[in-house]
C-alpha cells in the first residue's frame, strides 16, 4: 500500500469513528441535564446531533476540495515528469544526429533539463561526458581538420565541455570521466573541473587558465604547450602526464599534486 492509499484508508477511519460519535454519543454527552424531562432532552439531543452533523458535512467538503487537489498535483507532477522525459529523450535523439549544429542544440538542451529537472542532472552530466569520449576520442578515429573547429573543439564538444565547466549538472562531490578524449588546443579558461578525469587524454595547447583541477587525474595525458596559469591543482595526479612547455605561471596548490618521484 503507497503512501497516499494509506492516508485514504486512515481519514476514512477516521470520519467513521467521528460519525459514530457525532450520532451516537456526543448529543447526550454534550446535553448532558438530566434533570429534563425526556421529550426536552431528546430534543436538545437532535438540535446538537444536527449542529454536529453540519459540521462534518462541512469537513467532508474540505476534505473533498483537500483531496481533489491532492489528487491534481499529483497528476501535474506525472504530467511534468512525462515532458521531461519527453524532452530528454528528444534531446538524446539531438546528439546522435549527424549534423553537428543539431548536435549542438542537443547539449543545450540537456542543459536546460537539469537546470529545470535537478534530479536529471547526474544522467545528463554522464551522458555529455560519454558524448564527449565518443566525438573526441584520443587517438582519433579519422583526421579531421581541426582548424574548422571553435576554440580548438568542434562546436558540438566545446559545447558539451562548457557545459560540464559551469557545473549546472554535476552533482556535488562527483567527478566526470574523460579518460583519452582529444582536447587539443581546447579554450577552457575559467571551467571547473575539479575532480574529473583527463587520464590519458591530449590537452595539447590547451587553454587551462584560472581553471579549478583540484583532486583532477591525468595520468598519462600530454599537456604539452598547455597554458594553465592561475589553475589550480590542488591534490590533482599528475602521475605520467607531459607538461613539456607548459605554462605554469601562478598556478596553485602544485605543492599537493601527486607526480612522478
Amino acid at each position: 500500500m503507497n503512501r497516499f492509499a494509506a492516508m485514504v484508508t486512515l481519514a476514512t477511519v477516521a470520519l467513521g469513528l467521528l460519525l459514530v460519535a457525532c450520532v451516537a454519543l456526543l448529543p447526550g454527552w454534550i446535553v448532558g441535564d438530566a434533570a429534563l424531562p425526556l421529550a426536552d432532552r431528546l430534543r436538545a439531543e437532535n438540535d446538537v446531533r444536527a449542529t454536529l452533523l453540519q459540521g462534518v458535512a462541512g469537513l467532508l467538503a474540505l476534505a473533498g476540495l483537500a483531496l481533489g487537489a491532492s489528487v491534481t498535483m499529483r497528476q501535474v507532477r506525472v504530467n511534468r515528469e512525462g515532458q521531461f522525459i519527453d524532452l530528454f529523450t528528444k534531446a538524446v535523439e539531438q546528439l546522435a544526429s549527424e549534423q553537428v549544429a543539431v548536435r549542438h542544440g542537443g547539449v543545450y538542451a540537456m542543459e536546460r533539463i537539469a537546470e529545470a529537472a535537478p534530479h536529471y542532472r547526474g544522467h545528463v552530466a554522464a551522458l555529455l561526458a560519454a558524448f564527449v569520449r565518443q566525438q573526441a576520442p584520443w587517438p582519433p578515429a579519422d583526421a579531421e581538420e581541426r582548424p574548422h573547429w571553435h576554440g580548438g573543439l568542434r562546436d558540438d564538444v566545446g559545447g558539451a565541455m562548457g557545459v560540464l565547466g559551469r557545473r549546472t549538472m554535476v552533482l556535488p562531490g562527483t567527478g566526470i570521466e574523460l579518460e583519452r578524449t582529444d582536447l587539443r588546443g581546447a579554450e577552457l579558461a575559467g571551467q571547473d573541473f575539479s575532480r574529473f578525469c583527463f587520464a590519458g587524454a591530449n590537452l595539447d595547447g590547451a587553454v587551462l587558465t584560472g581553471c579549478d583541477l583540484s583532486d583532477a587525474t591525468f595520468t598519462g595525458a600530454t599537456l604539452r604547450n598547455a597554458v594553465l596559469t592561475d589553475a589550480t591543482l590542488a591534490r590533482a595526479d599528475l602521475a605520467g602526464a607531459d607538461l613539456t612547455g607548459a605554462d605554469l605561471q601562478g598556478v596553485r596548490g602544485l605543492a599537493t599534486a601527486t607526480t612522478d618521484p
